[in-house]
């Protein structure tokens, strides 16, 4: 199994696809930017009331991913993604699409995680099994983390600037250091990392439906990714693949999703 190439190539899309799904609103509307970041802070007078409205809002919506399964699509120019979680159960079916670099298939049931990669020359044929256990709280593959399983949180944790711009939508910058201030490839963008910015719409129920990231700034072949969510409380069902196409996954693997 070519678990070198895994980690440098196929992983990134997993860390890419987590950059897609996360961000929102942090618990102050504003945080002073690192030195040299570029970034621009919004004055909290004579607006601060209205920056409160608008954070609290948007928090608001990015809580009810941890409330209600949905469905969710991602697209971008290096990746595009489909799948469904149900924070409740622990259950999710993700698909990513990497266009040379392969596919692929993400799913949970609870404790257990599989991985599988097919168009990517030398990975294993069978589904890959791992533990959360094995994975950690911060590994690439941990899509429900206990205590925020739909992401809320890292959510609105990254956030250093919000804004509302019209009925429903708001824009804003990410600091991603504030969330993942030890993942190696979030260390290896720098300063990139802590200005990146965003746009979001929330429905009328005051649910996110949409959460676009310019993640142009990080690598300009990447673009925007927009995350888009939809199908809130229909059912997901997982099923767990066939003992006679799953295997343990090596050692090599899991730790290469833990850095």
């Amino acid at each position: 199994m070519n678990t070198r190439r895994l980690a440098t190539t196929g992983v990134a899309f997993v860390a890419a696809l987590a950059l897609g799904l996360t961000g929102c609103a942090t618990e102050r509307d504003v945080a002073a930017p690192a030195p040299g970041t570029g970034a621009t802070s919004i004055a909290p007078a004579p607006n601060s009331s209205v920056l409160a409205g608008a954070r609290a809002e948007l928090v608001a919506a990015a809580q009810k991913l941890n409330q209600q399964s949905v469905k969710m699509q991602l697209q971008s120019t290096a990746v595009n993604s489909t799948g469904a979680m149900d924070p409740a159960s622990k259950t999710a079916d993700i698909t990513m699409k990497t266009g040379a670099e392969g596919t692929f298939r993400i799913l949970m049931i609870g404790n257990d995680v599989y991985l599988k990669i097919t168009g990517m020359a030398g990975m294993p044929k069978k589904w890959q099994h791992m533990s959360l256990t094995q994975l950690g709280k911060g590994s690439q593959l941990n899509l429900m983390p206990e205590g925020d399983p739909g992401g809320a949180k890292q959510m609105t944790d990254s956030v250093v600037e919000v804004e509302k711009t019209a009925n429903g939508s708001f824009s804003g910058v990410l600091d991603y250091t504030r969330t993942k201030p030890d993942d190696e490839g979030i260390k290896a963008l720098g300063d990139k990392a802590k200005a990146v910015p965003f746009t979001a719409r929330v429905d009328d129920q005051g649910r996110l439906v949409e959460f676009a990231v310019d993640t142009n700034v990080l690598h300009e072949s990447l673009g925007t990714m927009i995350t888009t969510y939809s199908d809130f409380g229909a059912p997901v069902q997982v099923q767990k693949p066939a003992a006679s196409d799953t295997e343990e996954a090596p050692q090599s693997l899991v730790e290469s999703l833990n850095s």
